[in-house]
C-alpha cells in the first residue's frame, strides 16, 4: 500500500500545483505529498479510472484524528480534494465529495465542514450546487498570506 500512498501523494501535489499556488519548495507541498500520513490519521478516498489510472483523491478526517485543523465534534472534514489535471471537468471532484458527504451519514455525522482558499473559486461553485453552504465565521488564515473561506453541509439524520 505504501507505493499507492506515494502515487496518491504524487497526484495531490500535481493537483495543487497545476491551479499555480503550490511549487515542490512550498512549505504546505510536504503535507500534500505525504498521503501514508492521511492513510494512517483519516479515511483516504481515491478515484480511479476502469484501467487503474488515478484521477483523484481527498482525505476525510474526524476531529478526533491528527490532521483535523477545523472539525468539532459531530463533523466530518474534507481535506485536501485533489484531481488530477487531465481529469477536470469529468465529476471526479463531484464524486469524491458526494462520497465524503455519505461517509459522514454512514458516521452518524451532523454536519460535513472543509476550508477552501479564496482563489478556487470553481470548487466553490461545486460545494454550493452540493449544497454546503458558507460559514465566514469560520474561516481562517493557516499563514499570513492564506486565506481559507469555510464551507458546511447539515446532513439530515433522517436521510
Amino acid at each position: 500500500m505504501e507505493h499507492e500512498a506515494e502515487e496518491v501523494g504524487r497526484l495531490t501535489l500535481a493537483a495543487y500545483a497545476a491551479d499555480g499556488r503550490i511549487t515542490p519548495d512550498h512549505p504546505y507541498a510536504v503535507h500534500l505529498a505525504d498521503a501514508g500520513a492521511r492513510l494512517r490519521d483519516a479515511v483516504l478516498l481515491v478515484a480511479a479510472a476502469p484501467g487503474g489510472d488515478l484521477l483523484g483523491t481527498v482525505t476525510v478526517v474526524p476531529p478526533s484524528s491528527s490532521i483535523a485543523e477545523m472539525c468539532r465534534p459531530g463533523e466530518m472534514e474534507v481535506r485536501m480534494l485533489a484531481v488530477a489535471p487531465a481529469a477536470r471537468r469529468r465529476g471526479v471532484g463531484e464524486a469524491l465529495t458526494r462520497a465524503c458527504v455519505e461517509l459522514a451519514r454512514d458516521r452518524g455525522c451532523e454536519r460535513v465542514i472543509l476550508s477552501s482558499g479564496t482563489w478556487m473559486t470553481s470548487a466553490h461553485r461545486l460545494y454550493e450546487r452540493l449544497g454546503f453552504v458558507r460559514v465566514p465565521e469560520r474561516d481562517w488564515s493557516p499563514r499570513v498570506d492564506v486565506h481559507l473561506l469555510a464551507f458546511e453541509l447539515r446532513l439530515d439524520r433522517t436521510a
